[in-house]
């Protein structure tokens, strides 16, 4: 038999790749193709807005339940309603008055509850200068435009201020307007006192519309120095007394006042901050927005102790340590509340 055939010859190696050397001129058809240009990314889309709150933010320095809810210098609180109309005050020291304007409001919470509440709705300052005893008034009425408007200024007589303009400045007392989100906030500077009043909307107020104020006090040095101390006074100013406690007055819990009223469609807000105030809550009704004077004054007076915490009937909280005197305290609107307190109507009965 013949012999097998032999195998077949292995493929001859594949030549080598062509040697493109470096720096060829352009165009020379030996250049090797220029490598692939990536396609730019595709943009990727804006993030979503974010939803919006369920709730507005407060603007007031705390959330505390009741009827406009007060903080005071130690941590305290009570809710006072006032009397619609009624102008009382709220700060009372040397040369600096601060009266607030209460309007009953009402407004809705969950499960549609009518709150007959109330609101502060206007402000009104009378500082004397330290240097000179000028006068200076501001007033504060937002849902009264134009405001805020500056007296007793000496070259102009008084002056509208607008927020992010300048402010209206006079020795130790200066007063700004600016925006904070939606809301307006004026800005009263002495010499001892820091004061805000921040105008924001009701929120679900029954008025479209309808503005209401949270007021914030901080005092700019320890209210009860000097030679011969006068303590502040007010429904907020007294509790900077220099004590270490804190003092809870009465305050509206809406589903009790709920079930205490009939479990209807409205509820009506009652407390006058009893037992963390002293005296009674007409005591502190002034004659005029810029009146200073009322049973526990303090804007004229050469001398006035702290009031007797003692003496007052509310919940004593001591603290673990003494408050520093530039504790802050305040005022917020009857809206501004903890939603653990909102009623439903179908399952809170």
């Amino acid at each position: 038999p013949a012999p097998p055939p032999p195998p077949p010859s292995p493929p001859p190696p594949s030549p080598p790749p062509p040697f493109y050397p470096p720096q060829i001129p352009d165009g020379d058809p030996q250049a090797p193709p220029p490598p692939p240009v990536a396609p730019p990314p595709t943009p990727s889309l804006p993030p979503a807005p974010p939803s919006p709150p369920t709730s507005p933010p407060p603007s007031a320095p705390v959330v505390i339940t009741g009827d406009p809810h007060l903080r005071f210098a130690h941590g305290g609180e009570a809710d006072f309603r006032g009397e619609d109309g009624a102008t009382y005050n709220m700060l009372s020291h040397t040369n600096v008055s601060v009266n607030a304007l209460f309007e009953a409001s009402a407004f809705l919470i969950w499960g549609g509850v009518k709150v007959r509440g109330s609101f502060v709705t206007d402000a009104f300052w009378t500082i004397k200068s330290n240097l000179t005893g000028r006068t200076i008034r501001v007033e504060f009425s937002p849902n009264q435009p134009p405001t805020p408007i500056v007296h007793g200024l000496p070259d102009s007589g008084q002056r509208r201020l607008q927020p992010g303009g300048p402010a209206a400045s006079f020795e130790d007392v200066s007063v700004s307007m600016s925006r904070r989100g939606n809301a307006e906030v004026l800005g009263v500077r002495t010499c001892a006192w820091h004061i805000e009043a921040v105008a924001r909307l009701i929120w679900r107020s029954t008025t479209p519309g309808k503005k209401q104020i949270d007021l914030s006090f901080a005092p700019l040095r320890d209210p009860l120095s000097g030679t011969v101390a006068v303590a502040p006074h007010g429904l907020i100013g007294q509790s900077y007394d220099g004590d270490a406690v804190a003092v809870d007055g009465k305050q509206d819990h809406y589903r009790e006042l709920w079930k205490a009223q009939g479990s209807g469609k409205e509820l009506t807000t009652q407390a006058q901050a009893e037992g963390a105030i002293e005296g009674e809550g007409n005591d502190y009704q002034v004659a005029d927005f810029f009146a200073t004077e009322f049973k526990y004054s303090r804007f004229a007076g050469s001398a006035a102790a702290p009031r007797n915490v003692a003496a007052l009937s509310g919940n004593k909280r001591q603290l673990s340590s003494h408050p520093h005197w530039g504790s802050a305290s305040g005022s917020v609107g009857d809206d501004a509340r903890d939603e653990g307190e909102a009623i439903s109507v179908a399952n809170a009965r």
